[in-house]
Protein backbone atom coordinates (compact mmCIF):
# COMPACT_ATOMS: atom_id res chain seq x y z
CA UNK A 1 0.00 0.00 0.00
CA UNK A 2 1.79 3.19 -1.21
CA UNK A 3 1.61 5.70 1.61
CA UNK A 4 2.14 9.41 0.71
CA UNK A 5 4.93 11.10 1.28
CA UNK A 6 6.10 14.62 0.10
CA UNK A 7 9.51 13.35 -0.34
CA UNK A 8 9.08 10.73 -2.79
CA UNK A 9 8.02 12.32 -5.26
CA UNK A 10 5.82 10.13 -7.72
CA UNK A 11 5.92 7.17 -6.34
CA UNK A 12 5.12 7.40 -2.38
CA UNK A 13 6.62 6.10 0.43
CA UNK A 14 5.82 2.41 1.49
CA UNK A 15 5.52 0.80 5.07
CA UNK A 16 7.88 -2.15 3.96
CA UNK A 17 10.36 0.59 3.48
CA UNK A 18 10.19 0.79 7.32
CA UNK A 19 12.54 -2.92 7.16
CA UNK A 20 16.24 -1.61 5.98
CA UNK A 21 16.04 -4.33 3.60
CA UNK A 22 13.76 -3.19 1.73
CA UNK A 23 15.24 0.32 0.83
CA UNK A 24 17.41 -1.31 -1.85
CA UNK A 25 15.61 -0.47 -4.63
CA UNK A 26 14.20 2.80 -5.18
CA UNK A 27 11.31 4.14 -5.43
CA UNK A 28 8.78 3.32 -8.33
CA UNK A 29 4.97 3.07 -8.77
CA UNK A 30 5.73 -0.95 -9.76
CA UNK A 31 7.86 -1.54 -6.59
CA UNK A 32 5.31 -0.31 -4.33
CA UNK A 33 2.86 -2.56 -6.37
CA UNK A 34 5.17 -5.54 -5.53
CA UNK A 35 6.20 -4.54 -2.20
CA UNK A 36 2.18 -4.47 -1.50
CA UNK A 37 2.21 -7.57 -2.78
CA UNK A 38 4.31 -8.84 0.05
CA UNK A 39 2.27 -6.40 2.41
CA UNK A 40 -0.62 -8.54 2.03
CA UNK A 41 0.98 -11.90 2.39
CA UNK A 42 2.04 -10.72 5.82
CA UNK A 43 -1.06 -9.35 6.63
CA UNK A 44 -2.80 -12.40 6.28
CA UNK A 45 -0.28 -14.45 8.08
CA UNK A 46 -0.88 -12.22 10.78
CA UNK A 47 -4.91 -12.44 10.42
CA UNK A 48 -4.15 -16.31 10.81
CA UNK A 49 -1.96 -16.87 13.91
CA UNK A 50 -5.19 -14.08 15.34
CA UNK A 51 -7.98 -16.29 14.11
CA UNK A 52 -5.96 -19.25 15.93
CA UNK A 53 -5.20 -17.52 18.95
CA UNK A 54 -8.85 -16.55 19.14
CA UNK A 55 -10.21 -20.10 17.76
CA UNK A 56 -7.95 -22.09 20.00
CA UNK A 57 -7.49 -24.42 17.08
CA UNK A 58 -5.33 -24.04 13.56
CA UNK A 59 -7.51 -22.39 10.72
CA UNK A 60 -8.56 -24.37 8.05
CA UNK A 61 -7.52 -24.17 4.23
CA UNK A 62 -10.66 -22.64 3.30
CA UNK A 63 -9.95 -19.60 6.27
CA UNK A 64 -6.59 -19.29 4.88
CA UNK A 65 -7.69 -18.98 1.58
CA UNK A 66 -10.27 -16.29 2.59
CA UNK A 67 -8.12 -14.38 4.33
CA UNK A 68 -5.26 -14.52 1.60
CA UNK A 69 -7.40 -12.99 -1.04
CA UNK A 70 -9.35 -11.02 1.46
CA UNK A 71 -5.62 -9.51 2.37
CA UNK A 72 -5.03 -8.70 -0.98
CA UNK A 73 -8.19 -6.98 -2.26
CA UNK A 74 -8.28 -5.10 1.11
CA UNK A 75 -4.33 -4.09 0.51
CA UNK A 76 -4.55 -3.16 -3.13
CA UNK A 77 -7.64 -1.30 -2.39
CA UNK A 78 -5.72 0.65 0.13
CA UNK A 79 -3.25 0.92 -1.93
CA UNK A 80 -5.27 2.38 -5.04
CA UNK A 81 -6.99 4.94 -2.49
CA UNK A 82 -4.01 6.12 -1.12
CA UNK A 83 -2.35 6.46 -4.61
CA UNK A 84 -5.80 8.42 -5.90
CA UNK A 85 -5.50 10.75 -2.68
CA UNK A 86 -1.94 11.87 -3.90
CA UNK A 87 -2.48 12.37 -7.22
CA UNK A 88 -5.59 14.24 -6.77
CA UNK A 89 -3.77 16.77 -3.92
CA UNK A 90 -6.25 15.16 -0.70
CA UNK A 91 -3.37 13.94 0.75
CA UNK A 92 -1.32 17.32 0.51
CA UNK A 93 -4.57 18.67 2.50
CA UNK A 94 -4.44 16.49 4.83
CA UNK A 95 -0.71 16.82 5.89
CA UNK A 96 -1.00 20.62 5.69
CA UNK A 97 -3.77 20.87 8.53
CA UNK A 98 -2.18 19.20 11.83
CA UNK A 99 -2.72 16.19 13.46
CA UNK A 100 -6.58 16.07 13.41
CA UNK A 101 -7.29 15.95 10.08
CA UNK A 102 -3.85 13.82 9.32
CA UNK A 103 -5.28 11.30 11.58
CA UNK A 104 -8.86 11.29 10.02
CA UNK A 105 -7.12 10.76 6.82
CA UNK A 106 -5.23 7.40 7.60
CA UNK A 107 -7.81 6.48 9.76
CA UNK A 108 -10.66 6.68 6.82
CA UNK A 109 -8.45 5.65 4.12
CA UNK A 110 -7.87 1.88 5.34
CA UNK A 111 -11.59 1.63 6.75
CA UNK A 112 -13.22 1.78 2.91
CA UNK A 113 -10.05 0.03 1.82
CA UNK A 114 -11.04 -2.83 4.28
CA UNK A 115 -14.93 -2.44 3.52
CA UNK A 116 -14.12 -2.67 -0.41
CA UNK A 117 -11.75 -5.77 0.19
CA UNK A 118 -14.66 -7.80 2.16
CA UNK A 119 -17.33 -6.58 -0.53
CA UNK A 120 -14.62 -7.98 -3.53
CA UNK A 121 -13.68 -11.31 -1.49
CA UNK A 122 -17.62 -11.64 -1.22
CA UNK A 123 -18.22 -11.15 -4.83
CA UNK A 124 -15.17 -14.23 -5.24
CA UNK A 125 -15.90 -16.37 -2.62
CA UNK A 126 -19.32 -16.08 -1.63
CA UNK A 127 -18.56 -14.98 2.14
CA UNK A 128 -21.62 -13.77 2.54
CA UNK A 129 -20.75 -10.07 3.41
CA UNK A 130 -23.83 -8.77 2.90
CA UNK A 131 -25.51 -10.54 5.54
CA UNK A 132 -22.78 -10.06 8.37
CA UNK A 133 -24.65 -6.55 8.98
CA UNK A 134 -27.15 -8.57 10.35
CA UNK A 135 -25.33 -10.03 12.91
CA UNK A 136 -23.70 -7.54 15.87
CA UNK A 137 -20.53 -9.81 16.21
CA UNK A 138 -19.88 -9.38 12.71
CA UNK A 139 -19.92 -5.78 12.38
CA UNK A 140 -17.87 -5.49 15.22
CA UNK A 141 -15.58 -7.69 14.38
CA UNK A 142 -15.37 -5.63 10.29
CA UNK A 143 -14.95 -2.41 12.67
CA UNK A 144 -12.29 -3.81 14.98
CA UNK A 145 -10.30 -5.15 11.83
CA UNK A 146 -10.62 -1.93 10.13
CA UNK A 147 -9.64 0.18 13.32
CA UNK A 148 -6.62 -2.13 13.41
CA UNK A 149 -5.57 -1.90 10.45
CA UNK A 150 -5.96 1.96 10.47
CA UNK A 151 -3.99 1.80 13.29
CA UNK A 152 -0.91 -0.06 11.65
CA UNK A 153 -1.31 2.40 8.79
CA UNK A 154 -0.94 5.86 11.45
CA UNK A 155 1.83 3.96 13.25
CA UNK A 156 3.79 3.53 10.11
CA UNK A 157 2.67 7.32 9.02
CA UNK A 158 4.03 8.41 12.27
CA UNK A 159 7.37 6.40 12.38
CA UNK A 160 8.09 7.53 8.75
CA UNK A 161 7.15 11.19 9.70
CA UNK A 162 9.69 11.15 13.07
CA UNK A 163 12.41 9.39 10.44
CA UNK A 164 11.74 12.21 8.58
CA UNK A 165 12.05 14.62 11.32
CA UNK A 166 15.57 13.02 12.10
CA UNK A 167 16.85 13.09 8.81
CA UNK A 168 15.85 17.11 8.81
CA UNK A 169 17.62 17.55 12.34
CA UNK A 170 20.80 15.11 10.20
CA UNK A 171 20.87 17.23 7.44
CA UNK A 172 20.68 20.76 9.71
CA UNK A 173 23.22 19.35 11.64
CA UNK A 174 25.24 18.43 8.48
CA UNK A 175 24.93 22.45 7.11
CA UNK A 176 25.78 23.43 9.97
CA UNK A 177 29.10 21.86 9.97
CA UNK A 178 30.16 22.76 6.69
CA UNK A 179 29.08 26.27 7.21
CA UNK A 180 31.46 25.87 10.53
CA UNK A 181 34.03 24.29 7.60
CA UNK A 182 33.67 27.08 5.62
CA UNK A 183 34.11 29.79 8.13
CA UNK A 184 37.29 28.27 9.45
CA UNK A 185 38.97 28.18 5.95
CA UNK A 186 37.65 31.95 5.53
CA UNK A 187 39.96 32.31 8.89
CA UNK A 188 42.90 30.82 7.40
CA UNK A 189 42.96 32.29 3.81
CA UNK A 190 42.01 35.69 4.96
CA UNK A 191 44.18 37.02 7.59
CA UNK A 192 47.31 35.18 5.23
CA UNK A 193 46.08 36.88 1.93
CA UNK A 194 45.25 40.20 3.83
CA UNK A 195 48.29 40.80 5.86
CA UNK A 196 50.56 39.83 2.78
CA UNK A 197 48.79 42.03 0.30
CA UNK A 198 48.77 45.17 3.02
CA UNK A 199 51.99 44.47 3.33
CA UNK A 200 53.11 44.83 -0.18
CA UNK A 201 50.91 48.09 -0.79
CA UNK A 202 52.79 49.97 1.69
CA UNK A 203 56.18 48.45 0.39
CA UNK A 204 54.23 49.91 -2.99
CA UNK A 205 53.50 53.40 -1.60
CA UNK A 206 56.93 55.06 -1.84
CA UNK A 207 58.26 53.66 -4.93
CA UNK A 208 55.46 53.27 -7.21
CA UNK A 209 52.42 54.41 -6.44
CA UNK A 210 50.49 53.61 -9.51
CA UNK A 211 51.21 49.83 -8.64
CA UNK A 212 50.38 50.35 -5.19
CA UNK A 213 47.17 51.96 -6.48
CA UNK A 214 46.47 49.32 -8.72
CA UNK A 215 47.08 46.61 -6.00
CA UNK A 216 44.33 47.90 -3.57
CA UNK A 217 42.06 48.44 -6.17
CA UNK A 218 42.00 44.91 -7.17
CA UNK A 219 42.27 43.93 -3.80
CA UNK A 220 38.94 45.94 -2.83
CA UNK A 221 37.47 44.17 -5.90
CA UNK A 222 38.36 40.97 -4.20
CA UNK A 223 36.82 41.76 -0.83
CA UNK A 224 33.62 42.42 -2.25
CA UNK A 225 33.36 39.70 -4.74
CA UNK A 226 34.22 37.67 -1.51
CA UNK A 227 32.03 38.96 0.65
CA UNK A 228 29.11 38.67 -1.46
CA UNK A 229 29.90 34.93 -1.86
CA UNK A 230 30.12 33.82 1.52
CA UNK A 231 26.82 35.70 2.44
CA UNK A 232 24.71 33.08 -0.02
CA UNK A 233 24.50 29.37 0.13
CA UNK A 234 25.57 29.20 -3.31
CA UNK A 235 27.42 31.04 -6.28
CA UNK A 236 27.73 30.73 -10.02
CA UNK A 237 30.89 29.80 -11.79
CA UNK A 238 30.95 33.15 -13.11
CA UNK A 239 30.67 34.77 -9.85
CA UNK A 240 33.99 32.46 -9.13
CA UNK A 241 35.35 33.62 -11.96
CA UNK A 242 35.64 37.18 -11.30
CA UNK A 243 36.51 36.48 -7.99
CA UNK A 244 39.29 34.25 -9.15
CA UNK A 245 40.04 36.74 -11.04
CA UNK A 246 40.76 39.76 -8.63
CA UNK A 247 42.64 36.96 -6.68
CA UNK A 248 44.88 36.68 -8.98
CA UNK A 249 45.27 40.33 -10.24
CA UNK A 250 46.61 40.89 -6.64
CA UNK A 251 49.08 38.41 -6.70
CA UNK A 252 50.24 39.56 -10.43
CA UNK A 253 50.91 43.12 -9.36
CA UNK A 254 53.07 41.26 -6.42
CA UNK A 255 54.69 38.45 -8.53
CA UNK A 256 54.84 40.72 -12.13
CA UNK A 257 55.92 38.27 -15.31
CA UNK A 258 56.25 35.36 -12.93
CA UNK A 259 52.67 34.98 -13.38
CA UNK A 260 50.42 34.15 -15.66
CA UNK A 261 46.96 33.34 -15.82
CA UNK A 262 43.82 32.77 -17.55
CA UNK A 263 40.16 31.87 -16.77
CA UNK A 264 38.46 30.11 -19.26
CA UNK A 265 34.28 29.67 -18.45
CA UNK A 266 31.77 29.46 -21.24
CA UNK A 267 28.30 30.86 -21.23
CA UNK A 268 27.00 27.30 -20.70
CA UNK A 269 28.12 27.26 -17.45
CA UNK A 270 28.28 30.41 -16.10
CA UNK A 271 25.21 30.56 -14.55
CA UNK A 272 25.70 26.97 -12.95
CA UNK A 273 25.18 26.78 -9.13
CA UNK A 274 27.96 25.66 -6.86
CA UNK A 275 29.23 26.06 -3.24
CA UNK A 276 30.82 29.63 -2.08
CA UNK A 277 34.54 29.82 -1.95
CA UNK A 278 34.61 26.14 -3.43
CA UNK A 279 37.40 26.45 -6.38
CA UNK A 280 39.35 30.00 -4.83
CA UNK A 281 41.25 27.68 -2.04
CA UNK A 282 42.50 25.03 -5.11
CA UNK A 283 43.76 28.12 -7.01
CA UNK A 284 45.76 29.53 -3.84
CA UNK A 285 47.01 26.26 -3.29
CA UNK A 286 48.45 25.82 -6.73
CA UNK A 287 50.03 29.42 -6.54
CA UNK A 288 51.46 29.12 -3.07
CA UNK A 289 52.99 25.17 -3.56
CA UNK A 290 53.28 25.41 -7.46
CA UNK A 291 54.20 28.82 -8.84
CA UNK A 292 55.53 30.83 -5.98
CA UNK A 293 58.75 28.19 -5.62
CA UNK A 294 59.56 27.92 -9.06
CA UNK A 295 62.20 30.81 -10.11
CA UNK A 296 60.93 31.54 -13.36
CA UNK A 297 57.34 31.59 -12.19
CA UNK A 298 54.25 29.69 -14.24
CA UNK A 299 50.97 30.05 -15.30
CA UNK A 300 48.02 29.29 -14.14
CA UNK A 301 44.78 28.36 -15.81
CA UNK A 302 40.82 28.26 -14.21
CA UNK A 303 38.91 26.46 -17.28
CA UNK A 304 35.12 25.23 -16.72
CA UNK A 305 33.13 23.09 -19.27
CA UNK A 306 29.87 20.94 -19.44
CA UNK A 307 30.21 17.08 -20.11
CA UNK A 308 27.33 14.72 -20.27
CA UNK A 309 25.21 15.26 -16.98
CA UNK A 310 28.15 17.20 -15.13
CA UNK A 311 30.21 19.95 -15.14
CA UNK A 312 34.08 19.31 -14.81
CA UNK A 313 36.34 22.36 -13.25
CA UNK A 314 40.00 22.14 -13.88
CA UNK A 315 42.76 24.34 -12.30
CA UNK A 316 45.86 23.47 -13.98
CA UNK A 317 49.55 25.18 -13.43
CA UNK A 318 52.99 25.21 -14.83
CA UNK A 319 54.56 25.26 -11.19
CA UNK A 320 56.96 22.79 -9.81
CA UNK A 321 54.21 19.76 -9.42
CA UNK A 322 53.16 17.12 -6.57
CA UNK A 323 54.88 13.80 -6.21
CA UNK A 324 53.30 10.90 -8.10
CA UNK A 325 51.70 9.47 -5.36
CA UNK A 326 50.18 12.65 -3.83
CA UNK A 327 46.80 13.42 -2.80
CA UNK A 328 47.22 17.03 -1.92
CA UNK A 329 47.55 18.97 1.31
CA UNK A 330 45.25 20.30 4.31
CA UNK A 331 43.47 22.28 1.46
CA UNK A 332 42.65 19.78 -0.67
CA UNK A 333 41.74 17.27 1.66
CA UNK A 334 38.86 19.78 2.96
CA UNK A 335 38.00 20.02 -0.20
CA UNK A 336 37.05 16.27 -0.71
CA UNK A 337 35.33 16.67 2.40
CA UNK A 338 32.82 19.49 1.81
CA UNK A 339 32.25 17.91 -2.04
CA UNK A 340 31.58 14.56 -0.48
CA UNK A 341 29.14 16.89 1.76
CA UNK A 342 27.12 18.61 -0.47
CA UNK A 343 27.22 16.08 -3.42
CA UNK A 344 27.83 12.76 -1.71
CA UNK A 345 29.59 10.21 -3.93
CA UNK A 346 28.01 12.06 -7.35
CA UNK A 347 30.79 14.39 -6.98
CA UNK A 348 34.72 13.80 -7.68
CA UNK A 349 37.99 15.21 -7.01
CA UNK A 350 41.35 14.07 -9.04
CA UNK A 351 45.30 15.36 -8.84
CA UNK A 352 47.28 14.63 -12.03
CA UNK A 353 50.04 15.96 -13.66
CA UNK A 354 49.88 18.82 -15.91
CA UNK A 355 52.18 17.94 -18.97
CA UNK A 356 54.43 19.33 -19.72
CA UNK A 357 54.71 20.57 -16.36
CA UNK A 358 52.87 21.47 -12.84
CA UNK A 359 50.16 20.00 -11.67
CA UNK A 360 46.09 19.52 -12.65
CA UNK A 361 43.14 19.37 -10.43
CA UNK A 362 40.08 18.27 -11.83
CA UNK A 363 36.91 18.41 -10.22
CA UNK A 364 33.72 17.29 -11.20
CA UNK A 365 30.20 18.39 -10.02
CA UNK A 366 26.77 16.92 -10.90
CA UNK A 367 24.77 19.10 -12.90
Amino acid sequence: MNVPDTCCEGAGFHPLELIPFFRRLPPSRLRNLAYTAIWNVMIAAAMLVAAAAINGRLPTARMAGIYLVLANFAGFAIHALFEGGRILGIEALALRHGLPLKTLYYTVVPTLGMIAGLQATDWVLHIGFANWFASTGWIVSIIAASLILSLMMSLVFYAREREASAQAHSEQIRRETLAANLRALQAQIEPHFLFNTLANVSSLIDRDPAAAKRMLERFIGFLRASLAATRSDTTTLAAERELIGAYLDVLRVRMGARLQYGLEVPDDVAGFSIAPMLLQPVVENAIRHGIEPKVEGGRVEFAARRAADAVVIEIRDTGVGFAPATRGGVGLTNLRDRLRGLYGERAALSIGENRPCGTRVTITIPA
